[in-house]
């Protein structure tokens, strides 16, 4: 332990050397004015339950055709089998896109499998996926990592579904089949961002690391994954034991997943001298990925997690004491705002001892979590403040106001306004309207995304407070018109009020022709959306 305190200095000084981006100077471990995340508690438990919720399986024939010689009927008995094997056992729905098969429309339907010859596959994906009902959804094949579709899969991931792709082997052209064994399956189903799938915040077949030195701790730290760490101080409270191991960590990761962090989540446990060999070893131990760091390496693994390419959020156990050496550490990391810093001050109960079940439950965990948000948010839904987002993602169970899309490229801002000055002049054609209250109102800008295209450097540098957000919109008219669909659907999935306006900035003619367009704004005034169309001259 005298070791890592005498590396706190050495770690604050190879911090100023980092690139970071600092947020206000108000922060407090101990919860004041720092948003308290107790009221996560009552997080539904099933958002957790990879492994119960509806599996839907979206799959594009057209791209990955079933072979004229297979059996529909065990085609799907297979994927149900291999989604068994991988952790999934609730029931599966599966919906076929393109209007040329090798089966027929009763082959289909004897396997129970429906088909939409004419649908949008990715309209479909977001109008079945509501917030409030997680799912795990499988798409077949895998689509191009720089596609609409890989897009929009990414904006669900943000809003807790589980996203599962089937990506065919080349090898395939030789006349094998994908689904003729559950192996296969097994072996060709990746998680969005590669990989196998992560499940509960441990990639499938991962085995538990062992920790021997510095160099076997930096391993932890290396690659493009965005990793979760949870910094355990097993020394100062609750030492796992082989009873309770799985559960703690269960529990830590569910927390976790509660917040927004879908990803893999490493719990690394320090003050070895405190633990005992023989709990290392243990089978179940090694379960539940609980990685034992040898002493003298804590400061090491602060500055690993400083250094590394794209930071999930830091987990703290326990908050450290006011006075010690690690909470000035740890102060000193919140100031440089660049991380997602969460601090777990465990219940004090004066008439017992430790409660060693406290972290088995993220309940518990949460009640007791504070932090400080900064470059990427981890709870769910929150808006990045960026000014140029590729994932829009709304304030999830968001409630009424005036949301704006705008196609910028049919009605450009006016020269010579700020994006300030924009949002107050829509913002009083508003403030009347019937249930709007000031400040709930925001713009989402779409424009062409090539290189050259309106904005230039007025983008490179954010000089204004107001709600604008602008986002790539795409190569055409077309692509532009269905990303804003799309992301138009997301924000309705995301209200939990029909009382929010939904304002369109676009040609309307345009709007009107397209049919799957206009459809979908017809299906969403059917909901009880206010939805208006209308020039951006309207306002000036």
């Amino acid at each position: 332990m005298d070791e890592e305190d005498e590396d706190v200095s050495k770690l604050e000084d190879c911090w100023s050397t980092i690139s970071l981006h600092p947020l206000d100077e108000t922060f407090c471990l101990d919860g004041e004015d720092v948003e308290d995340l107790s009221n996560f508690s009552s997080y539904p438990s099933c958002y957790e339950s990879y492994g119960h919720r509806q599996i839907r399986v979206f799959w594009d024939v057209v791209q990955y055709p079933i072979p004229t010689s297979a059996n529909v009927k065990s085609v799907k008995t297979t994927l149900r089998a291999a989604l068994n094997q991988m952790g999934f056992y609730s029931c599966v729905t599966i919906d076929a896109y393109g209007d040329r098969m090798n089966h027929s429309k009763d082959d289909l339907r004897d396997a129970r499998i429906s088909h939409q010859p004419q649908d949008e596959m990715v309209v479909d994906l977001i109008i079945g996926s509501h917030t409030h009902s997680p799912l795990n959804i499988v798409v077949i094949p895998s689509p191009d990592p720089e596609s609409e579709l890989h897009r929009v899969l990414k904006c669900l991931q943000k809003r807790h579904h589980q996203i599962l792709l089937v990506k065919p082997k080349a090898h395939e052209q030789d006349g094998h089949f994908l689904f003729d064994s559950v192996e296969s399956v097994v072996d060709c189903t990746q998680d969005l961002d590669g990989g196998k799938p992560i499940i509960k915040g441990r990639r499938m077949e991962d085995t538990t690391p062992v920790v021997k030195d510095l160099s076997s701790l930096a391993s932890l730290f290396e690659g493009p994954e965005r990793k979760g760490f949870v910094f355990w101080d097993v020394a100062k409270y609750s030492n796992p034991t082989r009873a309770n191991a799985a559960l703690v960590g269960t529990g830590i990761r569910a927390a976790l997943q509660r917040l927004g962090h879908y990803g893999c989540v490493e719990i690394l446990a320090f003050g070895g001298y405190k633990m005992k060999r023989k709990h290392i070893k243990h089978d179940q131990y090694k379960g539940a990925r609980i990685i034992h760091i040898p002493q003298g390496l804590y400061v090491k693994a602060w500055d690993l997690y400083a250094k590394s390419l794209n930071p999930g959020p830091l987990m703290v156990i326990p908050t450290p004491d006011p006075c010690s050496d690690q909470h000035r550490l740890l102060t000193s990391f919140l100031k440089e705002g660049h991380y997602d810093v969460l601090s777990v001050k465990p219940p004090v109960d004066e008439d017992s001892p430790q409660d060693e079940s406290f972290l088995t439950y993220p309940d518990s965990i949460l009640g007791c979590t504070y932090g400080l948000y900064g470059g990427y948010p981890i709870l769910r839904g929150r808006i990045k403040d960026e000014r140029y987002p590729r994932l829009l993602q709304f304030e999830q169970w968001a409630r009424g106001g005036v949301f704006v899309f705008w196609n910028l490229e049919d009605f450009p801002f006016p020269a010579g306004w700020s994006p300030d000055a924009i949002y107050e002049k829509i913002e009083a054609a508003y403030s009347g309207a019937d249930g709007y209250e000031l400040g709930d109102m925001s713009i989402w800008a779409y424009i062409d995304d090539k290189e050259g295209s309106w904005g230039g450097d007025f983008l490179k540098n954010k000089t204004w407070e107001s709600s604008i957000y602008f986002l790539p919109g795409g190569g055409d008219k077309s692509a532009r018109r269905n990303r804003m669909l799309h992301d138009i659907l997301l924000w309705s999935r995301d209200m939990v009020t029909t009382s929010a306006k939904l304002v369109i900035v676009s040609n309307k003619d345009e709007v009107i022709e397209d049919k799957d367009f206009s459809s979908r704004l017809e299906m969403l005034e059917g909901w009880g959306y206010k939805v208006f169309v209308q020039p951006g001259s309207s306002f000036f």
